[in-house]
Protein backbone atom coordinates (compact mmCIF):
# COMPACT_ATOMS: atom_id res chain seq x y z
CA UNK A 1 0.00 0.00 0.00
CA UNK A 2 2.91 2.19 0.59
CA UNK A 3 4.36 1.92 -2.84
CA UNK A 4 0.75 2.65 -4.16
CA UNK A 5 0.48 5.59 -2.13
CA UNK A 6 4.01 7.32 -3.04
CA UNK A 7 2.99 6.01 -6.33
CA UNK A 8 -0.20 8.11 -6.77
CA UNK A 9 1.70 10.93 -4.41
CA UNK A 10 4.20 11.19 -7.48
CA UNK A 11 1.26 11.16 -10.44
CA UNK A 12 -0.84 14.01 -8.87
CA UNK A 13 2.41 16.49 -8.54
CA UNK A 14 3.19 15.27 -12.41
CA UNK A 15 -0.31 16.14 -12.81
CA UNK A 16 -0.16 19.52 -11.33
CA UNK A 17 3.21 20.07 -13.10
CA UNK A 18 1.83 19.63 -16.41
CA UNK A 19 -1.63 21.61 -15.97
CA UNK A 20 0.29 24.47 -14.57
CA UNK A 21 2.53 24.32 -17.59
CA UNK A 22 -0.25 23.98 -19.84
CA UNK A 23 -1.94 27.31 -18.33
CA UNK A 24 1.74 28.82 -18.69
CA UNK A 25 1.88 28.39 -22.39
CA UNK A 26 -1.99 28.56 -22.92
CA UNK A 27 -1.89 31.68 -24.98
CA UNK A 28 -2.43 31.07 -28.83
CA UNK A 29 -1.94 33.39 -31.83
CA UNK A 30 -4.07 32.26 -34.80
CA UNK A 31 -3.57 34.29 -38.08
CA UNK A 32 -6.73 34.90 -40.27
CA UNK A 33 -6.43 36.24 -44.04
CA UNK A 34 -8.77 37.30 -47.28
CA UNK A 35 -5.83 38.14 -49.88
CA UNK A 36 -8.55 39.18 -52.46
CA UNK A 37 -7.71 42.72 -53.30
CA UNK A 38 -9.85 45.82 -52.43
CA UNK A 39 -10.34 48.69 -54.75
CA UNK A 40 -10.38 52.13 -53.57
CA UNK A 41 -12.98 54.30 -54.97
CA UNK A 42 -11.84 57.54 -56.06
CA UNK A 43 -14.54 58.80 -53.78
CA UNK A 44 -17.15 56.56 -51.67
CA UNK A 45 -17.32 53.26 -50.17
CA UNK A 46 -14.06 50.92 -51.54
CA UNK A 47 -15.06 47.77 -53.59
CA UNK A 48 -16.01 45.43 -52.05
CA UNK A 49 -17.76 47.33 -48.96
CA UNK A 50 -17.18 45.95 -46.51
CA UNK A 51 -14.54 43.18 -47.02
CA UNK A 52 -15.09 40.04 -44.39
CA UNK A 53 -12.98 37.09 -42.79
CA UNK A 54 -15.24 34.73 -40.87
CA UNK A 55 -13.57 33.12 -37.54
CA UNK A 56 -14.67 29.67 -36.08
CA UNK A 57 -13.98 26.89 -34.15
CA UNK A 58 -12.16 29.38 -31.25
CA UNK A 59 -12.79 28.85 -27.24
CA UNK A 60 -11.83 31.41 -25.81
CA UNK A 61 -11.84 34.89 -25.10
CA UNK A 62 -9.65 37.67 -27.52
CA UNK A 63 -6.76 39.04 -25.25
CA UNK A 64 -4.95 40.42 -28.60
CA UNK A 65 -5.70 41.94 -31.55
CA UNK A 66 -4.05 43.13 -34.54
CA UNK A 67 -4.67 44.13 -37.77
CA UNK A 68 -2.37 43.76 -41.46
CA UNK A 69 -3.34 45.84 -44.38
CA UNK A 70 -1.45 43.76 -47.35
CA UNK A 71 -0.48 45.88 -50.19
CA UNK A 72 -2.11 49.70 -49.41
CA UNK A 73 -1.23 52.36 -52.05
CA UNK A 74 -3.15 55.80 -53.21
CA UNK A 75 -2.88 59.04 -54.81
CA UNK A 76 -3.79 61.03 -51.65
CA UNK A 77 -3.63 59.24 -48.56
CA UNK A 78 -5.45 61.63 -46.34
CA UNK A 79 -8.74 61.01 -48.30
CA UNK A 80 -9.12 57.55 -46.91
CA UNK A 81 -10.67 55.69 -43.44
CA UNK A 82 -10.28 52.47 -42.21
CA UNK A 83 -13.01 51.02 -39.73
CA UNK A 84 -12.86 47.24 -38.75
CA UNK A 85 -16.37 46.02 -37.05
CA UNK A 86 -16.31 42.93 -34.91
CA UNK A 87 -18.93 39.99 -35.02
CA UNK A 88 -20.47 41.45 -31.77
CA UNK A 89 -20.90 44.91 -33.13
CA UNK A 90 -17.94 46.98 -31.87
CA UNK A 91 -15.78 49.13 -33.86
CA UNK A 92 -12.34 50.71 -34.41
CA UNK A 93 -11.01 53.06 -36.73
CA UNK A 94 -7.89 52.06 -37.53
CA UNK A 95 -6.29 55.03 -39.18
CA UNK A 96 -8.35 58.18 -41.06
CA UNK A 97 -6.65 60.95 -42.46
CA UNK A 98 -3.06 59.85 -42.23
CA UNK A 99 -0.37 60.89 -44.44
CA UNK A 100 -1.08 64.49 -45.05
CA UNK A 101 -0.57 65.74 -48.85
CA UNK A 102 1.03 62.80 -49.75
CA UNK A 103 0.60 59.45 -51.98
CA UNK A 104 1.59 55.99 -51.71
CA UNK A 105 2.59 55.00 -55.52
CA UNK A 106 1.05 51.85 -56.88
CA UNK A 107 4.37 50.72 -57.83
CA UNK A 108 5.29 50.93 -54.27
CA UNK A 109 2.75 49.94 -52.20
CA UNK A 110 3.35 49.33 -48.36
CA UNK A 111 2.19 46.61 -45.73
CA UNK A 112 0.95 48.12 -42.44
CA UNK A 113 -0.17 46.36 -39.12
CA UNK A 114 -2.32 47.96 -36.55
CA UNK A 115 -1.45 46.77 -33.27
CA UNK A 116 -1.95 48.80 -29.66
CA UNK A 117 1.63 47.79 -28.44
CA UNK A 118 3.14 49.74 -30.90
CA UNK A 119 5.89 52.42 -30.64
CA UNK A 120 4.50 54.92 -32.83
CA UNK A 121 1.19 56.13 -34.56
CA UNK A 122 1.34 56.81 -37.95
CA UNK A 123 1.75 60.46 -39.11
CA UNK A 124 -1.24 63.04 -39.55
CA UNK A 125 1.56 65.30 -41.88
CA UNK A 126 4.17 63.30 -43.25
CA UNK A 127 4.62 60.16 -45.31
CA UNK A 128 3.35 56.42 -44.98
CA UNK A 129 5.94 53.56 -44.96
CA UNK A 130 5.65 49.88 -44.04
CA UNK A 131 5.43 49.01 -40.08
CA UNK A 132 3.52 48.62 -37.11
CA UNK A 133 1.68 51.69 -36.33
CA UNK A 134 -1.24 52.16 -33.67
CA UNK A 135 -4.26 53.12 -34.72
CA UNK A 136 -4.34 56.68 -35.75
CA UNK A 137 -7.47 58.78 -36.35
CA UNK A 138 -6.36 62.46 -37.64
CA UNK A 139 -10.27 63.49 -38.52
CA UNK A 140 -11.94 62.34 -35.60
CA UNK A 141 -15.93 62.50 -36.45
CA UNK A 142 -16.37 61.36 -40.09
CA UNK A 143 -19.10 59.24 -40.60
CA UNK A 144 -18.65 55.34 -42.63
CA UNK A 145 -21.71 54.99 -45.48
CA UNK A 146 -24.22 52.24 -43.93
CA UNK A 147 -24.23 49.13 -43.81
CA UNK A 148 -20.94 50.47 -41.67
CA UNK A 149 -22.26 51.02 -37.84
CA UNK A 150 -22.17 54.79 -36.91
CA UNK A 151 -20.69 56.91 -34.40
CA UNK A 152 -19.21 57.05 -31.70
CA UNK A 153 -15.84 54.59 -32.64
CA UNK A 154 -13.65 52.89 -30.45
CA UNK A 155 -9.84 54.08 -30.68
CA UNK A 156 -7.85 50.83 -29.58
CA UNK A 157 -7.77 47.45 -30.55
CA UNK A 158 -7.64 47.04 -26.83
CA UNK A 159 -11.77 47.33 -27.50
CA UNK A 160 -12.07 43.66 -28.57
CA UNK A 161 -10.56 42.30 -25.98
CA UNK A 162 -12.46 39.77 -23.87
CA UNK A 163 -14.94 39.06 -26.76
CA UNK A 164 -15.84 36.26 -28.75
CA UNK A 165 -13.25 36.32 -31.68
CA UNK A 166 -15.87 33.90 -33.43
CA UNK A 167 -18.18 34.41 -36.46
CA UNK A 168 -17.92 37.93 -39.34
CA UNK A 169 -15.60 40.95 -39.27
CA UNK A 170 -15.69 43.26 -41.43
CA UNK A 171 -13.43 45.75 -42.63
CA UNK A 172 -14.92 48.90 -43.77
CA UNK A 173 -12.46 51.29 -46.19
CA UNK A 174 -14.37 55.01 -47.13
CA UNK A 175 -12.55 57.31 -49.37
CA UNK A 176 -13.93 61.08 -48.13
CA UNK A 177 -13.09 63.13 -50.97
CA UNK A 178 -12.37 63.16 -54.38
CA UNK A 179 -10.87 62.36 -56.89
CA UNK A 180 -8.06 60.25 -56.15
CA UNK A 181 -8.28 56.62 -55.65
CA UNK A 182 -6.31 53.18 -54.89
CA UNK A 183 -6.26 49.80 -53.50
CA UNK A 184 -4.78 47.22 -51.26
CA UNK A 185 -3.61 44.65 -53.18
CA UNK A 186 -3.64 41.61 -51.43
CA UNK A 187 -6.80 42.03 -49.08
CA UNK A 188 -6.05 42.44 -45.38
CA UNK A 189 -5.54 39.86 -42.01
CA UNK A 190 -6.30 39.85 -38.09
CA UNK A 191 -3.91 38.59 -36.13
CA UNK A 192 -6.06 37.21 -33.35
CA UNK A 193 -4.82 36.24 -29.80
CA UNK A 194 -6.99 33.75 -27.47
CA UNK A 195 -7.12 32.15 -24.11
CA UNK A 196 -8.83 28.52 -24.36
CA UNK A 197 -11.19 28.31 -21.94
CA UNK A 198 -9.94 26.63 -18.76
CA UNK A 199 -12.01 24.04 -18.29
CA UNK A 200 -10.61 22.49 -21.48
CA UNK A 201 -7.26 22.48 -20.07
CA UNK A 202 -8.04 21.04 -16.55
CA UNK A 203 -9.37 18.14 -18.59
CA UNK A 204 -6.09 17.56 -20.34
CA UNK A 205 -4.31 17.87 -16.93
CA UNK A 206 -7.38 15.19 -15.47
CA UNK A 207 -6.62 12.93 -18.90
CA UNK A 208 -3.15 12.61 -18.21
CA UNK A 209 -3.61 12.32 -14.05
CA UNK A 210 -5.99 9.33 -14.55
CA UNK A 211 -3.89 7.69 -17.39
CA UNK A 212 -0.94 7.27 -15.03
CA UNK A 213 -2.55 7.04 -12.11
CA UNK A 214 -3.70 3.74 -13.54
CA UNK A 215 -0.76 2.70 -15.09
CA UNK A 216 0.66 3.14 -11.63
CA UNK A 217 -1.72 1.29 -9.62
CA UNK A 218 -1.11 -2.19 -12.38
CA UNK A 219 3.00 -1.82 -11.68
CA UNK A 220 1.43 -2.28 -7.83
CA UNK A 221 -0.80 -5.27 -8.00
Amino acid sequence: MKKYTLGFSSTLLAAVFLFATVQAASALTLNFTNTSPITINSVGPATPYPVTINVSGLSGSITDLNVVLNGLSHQFISDVGVLLVAPGGQSVVLFDGVGGATSIPVGNPVTLTLDDQASASLSCSSAIASGTFKPTNCIVGDVFPPPAPGLPYGALLSGFNGTNPNGQWRLFINDFVAPFGGSVASGFGLQVTIVPEPASLFLVALGFFMVVAWQKRREVY
